[in-house]
């Protein structure tokens, strides 16, 4: 059974499973308050702090001058537990019509119809008293109200514009930026209001702010054809995954004023609506390690080889680069050392005899008492010894 803070069912969101309103196992408070944190695309996000600024909740007002009076509007966000009974009407015609409804014990109470996000519309005359007010509006924006929807607007009589869809199905979605915001921004979306034989949604566009006091406050944006969108700053939305657009990629064009808001959630809007695992960033930069490492193990395995079997061309070039750079030898081989290879090749070369190149044969050799020898430095008498040993 849930508790009473049930609310904290915006960190729900991190699921961005659709839990309808029925048929849903209900889960504990700690597995709730664990999903405020989640990862959406290539982003982490943190916004616990966010959900759980304000027990009491937050009171968004905005007024507008209709003479002769004025009207207000009033939205009341909870996300600690349903909204309570307000002053505008009766409790029990709230239960009625599925705003609040709470059944249990004061000890444990369990949801079965809530009401996380409400509008509400009065008007009033400027010199009149305050008992004067006169409410026009109290729309269900977002919650659960499927246990408590009259029968007269369930849409399933065919009259009705929308069909009744149950449940918060909290999802969330990156839209680029545009001119005005230089971070993309996070759209969370509650759902299961209805109002008018219509559904209704709330769109929170949360707006990285570095500067934003917290806990920081909506703001209302706009209120079309159902979806009621507020903007949100705060600095826990800011990520250091979230950087601004390419500059090479045109901004959005601006809508036209006559063109009514678009909605984020159109699949024709871009952006990244897809959950993915939070270890994703881990197991990626992972795979690139363990890639660069078997590069390099590849590449040291090949100069090995290389040099144990180089190729005959590779042999010929590195020959020609070392004629060409002496300097490279290092160590040059004496006549002592000239003459002790000598021996050890007679010592183990016995069956081989070297022959004089356009010398006379061993027997005429033999029989004039001549015996080769070469000696190993060219005579100081010889006035050019550059082609000393060529035959």
């Amino acid at each position: 059974m849930l508790g009473p803070a049930f609310a904290l069912a915006v960190p729900l969101l991190g699921s961005l499973v659709s839990a309808a309103a029925t048929g849903v196992a209900p889960e504990s408070l700690d597995a709730l308050a664990r999903r405020c944190q989640f990862t959406l695309g290539n982003r982490r996000f943190d916004l616990c702090p966010v959900f759980e600024g304000k027990e009491e909740g937050w009171t968004v007002v905005s007024e507008w001058p209709t003479p002769p009076t004025v009207t207000k509007v009033e939205y009341r966000i909870s996300f600690t537990g349903p909204l309570k009974t307000n002053k505008w009407s009766p409790r029990e015609e709230q239960r009625e019509h599925g705003y609040v409804q709470l059944v249990g014990t004061p000890l444990l109470l369990a949801i079965t119809t809530f009401k996380v996000i409400s509008r509400l519309v009065t008007n009033i005359r400027p010199d009149s008293e305050k008992k004067d007010v006169r409410l026009l509006q109290l729309v269900p924006v977002a919650g659960n109200i499927a246990e408590s929807m009259p029968k007269d607007d369930d849409g399933d009589d065919g009259s009705s514009r929308d069909k009744y869809e149950p449940g918060l199905n909290i999802t969330a979605k990156f839209v680029p930026a545009d001119e005005n915001n230089e971070h993309d921004i996070l759209h969370i979306h509650l759902h299961g209001g209805y109002y008018v034989k219509r559904q209704q949604k709330a769109d929170f566009r949360f707006i990285c702010d570095q500067d934003a006091e917290e806990p920081s406050t909506p703001t209302i944006a706009w209120n079309w054809n159902g979806t009621h969108t507020f903007n949100w700053r705060t600095k826990h939305v800011c990520s250091q995954s979230m950087t601004a657009p390419d500059k090479d990629v045109p901004p959005p064009k601006p809508p036209k004023h006559d063109d009514p808001p678009g909605d984020s959630e159109d699949d024709g809007v871009p952006g990244d609506s897809t959950m993915l695992d939070p270890d994703f960033l881990y197991g990626r930069t992972r795979r690139s390690i363990m890639t660069a490492l078997a590069f390099s193990v590849l590449i040291v395995m090949v100069a090995l080889y290389l040099a144990q079997r180089p190729p005959r061309r590779l042999r010929r070039v590195v020959l020609a680069y070392m004629k060409m750079h002496p300097r490279l030898m290092h160590s040059r081989v004496g006549e002592q050392v000239l003459m002790r290879w000598a021996r050890e090749d007679l010592i183990f070369d016995v069956g081989e005899e070297d022959t004089l190149v356009n010398g006379p044969l061993p027997s005429v050799r033999a029989g004039a008492g001549i015996d080769e020898g070469i000696p190993l430095k060219p005579s100081p008498r010889l006035m050019n010894p550059n082609n000393y040993g060529s035959t």
